[in-house]
């Protein structure tokens, strides 16, 4: 997943070489980003958002996520932190949550620009570059496998939420979380599996000396049943992040801010006053 693609120089000395993120929009307040985890989209965020009164909450369809125009292959991570911190200034957000695939753009877009981001939420952080879990390289190539037979559709969605990896495992004690959360995976169109867009993505690497520029105060949410890849990116984070509090959920998996809205959206509205 790692041999990254390279798209030829654009053509045209145009400033927007990929199309704007789809956005949803909910409440009135000062603005928060919001990017959500792997196959889902902005809809997963309501429960929260209609927690969190006094904010517009902005979803960002990431590429190849909800309304959003397929993932292009070549697109880096610093191409797509780019993309973000024009929509942060557009629509004049300084305070960002990251879930899980999500967490790695928004940690990319605080080491980028600094000086844009005030509040920093990452829940089941992803580091670039860093070890994932070896279940989830295996069920990335087994899905992979199976779009190359079936194209999309339901049959990807449930071999995706599968254990292991235990990536909705948390959401076994939440059966309509569950079932919401499989109709937005079945609508993922999973085209990166067929022209591997995730491979530039995914080449880029977090160091230490990265994270030390993050100058957001920053709130990383954490399960305490979550996979340890994501336990060890959790405590590197806080360890290097000059301004970082973690937050352990009991009885929490891989999805803390969708499994436990409640107590998450406690922990985001202080975070962010």
């Amino acid at each position: 997943m790692a041999d990254g693609l390279h798209l030829h120089p654009h053509p045209h000395p145009h400033p927007h070489p990929h199309p704007h993120p789809h956005l949803h929009r909910h409440g009135d307040g000062p603005a928060v980003l919001w990017l959500h985890g792997y196959t889902m989209d902005s809809t997963t965020w309501q429960p929260l958002w209609d927690r969190l009164p006094g904010w517009t909450h902005i979803g960002v369809d990431l590429p190849g996520h909800g309304g959003s125009a397929p993932l292009p292959p070549g697109l880096t991570l610093t191409a797509l932190a780019g993309q973000l911190a024009e929509v942060a200034k557009e629509t004049g957000a300084r305070r960002l949550v990251g879930l899980s695939f999500g967490s790695m753009s928004a940690i990319q877009l605080a080491i980028q620009e600094p000086t844009l981001i005030d509040r920093l939420v990452l829940a089941a952080p992803t580091l670039a570059g860093t070890p994932n879990e070896d279940s989830a390289r295996v069920r990335y190539q087994q899905l992979a496998m199976l779009y190359r037979m079936t194209g999309p559709g339901e049959p990807l969605a449930d071999l995706w939420m599968q254990s292991p990896p235990d990536i909705f495992t948390g959401t076994r004690r939440h059966p309509a979380l569950r079932a919401a959360l499989r109709s937005v995976v079945a609508r993922h169109s999973w085209a990166e599996l067929g022209n591997r867009a995730m491979d530039a993505l995914t080449a880029h690497r977090h160091t230490a000396d990265d994270l030390r520029r993050i100058t957001a105060r920053t709130l990383v949410v954490l399960g305490d049943e979550d996979m340890p890849a994501f336990v060890r990116n959790a405590e590197s984070l806080h360890a290097t992040v000059p301004d970082c509090r973690l937050e352990v959920l009991e009885e929490t998996g891989h999805l803390p801010l969708l499994e436990r809205p409640e107590e998450s959206a406690r922990l985001i509205a202080a975070h962010l006053a």
